[in-house]
């Protein structure tokens, strides 16, 4: 867990592989986003093995009509996040596809909390804002990092994307989305990385008229 390596990506020919003719056109997608993230650039970090010991997931690779995938094991030990990642909301303790090593979160519908992103050195050095080298990718359940349209994929939770669901690391808030339909719940992953330091943070989008009857 923590553990981050970079794919890299080749087309293969009768007589081995050779460069693709166009790297920047690559998309990455995870097949289990909460067991293993994969960033825009091919990097893939272990996140997650739903309370087991060990646990396998792929994570594939599209360039037009190229396709390929690589298998990973994950094992439940590790350095685990390098970097805290708190968000100001109540603890979700009932998610069976928790991620290792950070509670998930409950926000509800239009809910806007604070977050702080900081570094495990004894200053807790502050690395919220993008200025200082810190990327966020968000995943939606469709395993695409910071996917526009996960619905296409998943099925439901049509209009909840990175344009719904707004990581202000200016000022430190994150937005829910307006509504989240007619789902009782949705759960976002938020993944920082600052270097070669990385954490993470599910936030469990809630109903909020499902909220009230809890």
């Amino acid at each position: 867990m923590g553990d981050s390596v970079q794919l890299a990506v080749t087309m293969k020919t009768w007589f081995g592989t050779k460069p693709l003719i166009h790297p920047e056109r690559t998309q990455y997608i995870s097949n289990w986003e909460s067991m293993a993230v994969v960033e825009p650039d091919g990097k893939v970090t272990a996140v997650g093995t739903w309370g087991q010991a060990k646990e396998t997931t792929n994570v594939m690779a599209f360039n037009g009509s190229l396709k390929g995938s690589v298998r990973f094991s994950l094992r439940g030990e590790g350095p685990g996040p390098t970097l805290d990642f708190v968000v100001e909301a109540p603890d979700v303790l009932d998610m069976r596809t928790a991620t290792c090593c950070s509670t998930p979160v409950r926000l509800m519908e239009g809910q806007q909390v604070r977050f702080r992103v900081s570094r495990r050195d004894p200053q807790h050095t502050d690395v919220t804002r993008r200025t200082v080298g810190t990327r966020y990718t968000l995943f939606f359940g469709s395993g695409v990092p910071n996917d526009a349209n996960p619905a296409q994929i998943i099925g439901y939770g049509q209009g909840i994307n990175p344009a719904s669901f707004r990581v202000d690391d200016a000022r430190g808030m994150i937005t829910a989305p307006a509504s989240i339909g007619g789902l009782n719940h949705f759960t976002v992953l938020v993944f920082a990385r600052n270097g070669a330091e990385v954490g993470w943070k599910q936030i469990r989008l809630v109903h909020a008229a499902a909220a009230l009857v809890k």
